[in-house]
């Protein structure tokens, strides 16, 4: 998904990303990694490329994976804000929610933000 530079886009990407991974059969990782994405597009939009960001979602072997790029080639940052800050708490988030997080520099001073969820195995009474 493109998404334009605008915060009120947020949340139908949550919805969309929930919204998937049910289709795909995961909804046991869907509202964490709907709350990962609100988090990661908020950074993204916020700190990024006022063209947008790029968020990609996949499954793959035992993992879903969000991938957020945007244009800011810059080294995300967990904050530790004070108690009565109204921000800063995002990437607190993602750590407490995803199994794992990181981001990788791009090309032309961008850079993807990643956040992995461990889908849940199916065992053989599952698998039918």
């Amino acid at each position: 998904m493109d998404i334009a530079p605008q915060l009120h886009l947020v949340a139908p990407v949550r919805h969309a990303v929930i919204a998937t991974l049910r289709l795909w059969g995961v909804p046991e990782v869907a509202d964490d990694m709907g709350q990962i994405a609100t988090e990661l597009v908020v950074n993204a939009l916020l700190h990024g490329d006022p063209a947008g960001v790029t968020v990609i979602l996949t499954v793959r072997d035992s993992d879903a994976v969000l991938e957020v790029d945007d244009g800011n080639g810059g080294h995300p940052a967990v904050r530790h804000p004070a108690t009565d800050d109204e921000g800063g708490r995002g990437l607190i988030l993602v750590q407490a929610l995803a199994d794992r997080w990181g981001y990788r520099p791009g090309t032309c001073g961008r850079k993807t933000v990643w956040a992995s969820l461990t889908l849940p195995e199916v065992g053989p009474e599952d698998a039918s």
